[in-house]
């Protein structure tokens, strides 16, 4: 979401509204994982995946995270000879755009994206909260005159790209890797579920600098979360090691802010879970094999996709912790 919000890019001016007190250093929220009973585990070195067949129909399920440090290297040829002869493979959701709504956008809104339309940012932050700022940013190398001119959301957006430079983070690599193997033997790619961006920006236009804040203090708390335990839970990834992936996993504070911040943003994430349990019964229920990408947290966690699909009475094989 926070790359989608980037790239679409309407705040509202700051208000005049008081400035709520920042809160606390706060915790790593850990999901609740489920436990899953795998049949076998399976030993080959790359990251984890998990195989449930039924009848004539096999679907394998690869767990994704978001971005992995340049030097940090994976196997894909286990997932390279799974993809080969799928029938297809089930990608995170997808946005479709309208025309008209482009250029809705385009016209009125573009450019001014996470932009302040006056003043800048230090003149409403909470003491607290520009002090801490200060410390991340120039921790990652981040040019301060720039922030200057963002809204709230838009300092965060900032601190995650200067913050994926400073530790070597590609976005490019695991997921955009997987669906180029894929491409190149022609396996179909189809999303989950498709969704219409616009009530994001249309939402996000209403939005106060002072409604922006949490989720400015969320993007802190993940940053300073993922300095410490960001590189060992993309290694223990990139070898299966899942409970080494769990031990390091924390939910992201800013994507939960901007759920509840943007409803439709909300709506999307809790669409994604039962849409790829239905899509994987649907893939269960043709001949032949389906490839699926998810997200971990989606995947593992309690009342995720492996939970729900267990409780179907699928046999499932998979990593053992």
């Amino acid at each position: 979401m926070r790359k989608l919000l980037a790239v679409l890019c309407v705040l509202a001016p700051p208000s005049a509204a008081a400035q709520p007190a920042p809160p606390p250093a706060l915790d790593p929220v850990v999901p609740q994982f489920a436990e899953i009973e795998t049949v076998r585990s399976i030993a080959r070195p790359g990251p984890a995946l998990w195989h449930i067949t039924k009848g004539n129909s096999e679907v394998w399920i690869m767990g994704m995270i978001r971005a992995l440090p340049k030097d940090v290297i994976w196997n894909k040829q286990p997932i390279s000879d799974v993809i080969t002869g799928a029938n297809a493979i089930i990608a995170p959701p997808k946005a479709k755009i309208d025309v008209m709504d482009v250029s809705w956008f385009l016209l009125g809104h573009c450019c001014s994206l996470f932009r302040l339309n006056k003043g800048k940012l230090d003149d409403f932050l909470p003491e607290a909260t520009k002090v801490k700022l200060a410390m991340l940013r120039e921790s990652v190398g981040g040019d301060a005159r720039l922030y200057q001119g963002d809204e709230p959301l838009g300092a965060a957006d900032r601190l995650n790209s200067d913050f994926a430079k400073k530790y070597g983070l590609s976005e490019q690599n695991p997921l955009p890797t997987v669906l180029q193997l894929a491409s190149d033997k022609n396996v179909p790619q189809q999303p989950a579920f498709r969704f219409d961006p616009m009530p994001i920006v249309r939402e996000a236009v209403k939005l106060t600098s002072q409604e922006q804040l949490p989720c400015l203090e969320a993007a802190m708390e993940d940053a300073a979360r993922a300095a410490e335990h960001g590189r060992a839970m993309a290694e223990a990834w990139a070898v299966g090691n899942i409970k080494e992936v769990k031990a390091h996993f924390a939910v992201s504070r800013l994507q939960d802010c901007q759920a509840a911040t943007v409803h439709a943003i909300g709506d999307i994430e809790q669409n994604r879970i039962p849409a790829f349990v239905t899509a994987i019964d649907a893939a269960l229920d043709k001949p032949g094999k389906t490839v699926v990408v998810v997200g971990l947290l989606p995947l593992l966690r309690k009342g995720g996709v492996l939970e729900q699909l267990e409780t179907q009475h699928l046999s499932i094989e998979g990593p053992t912790e």
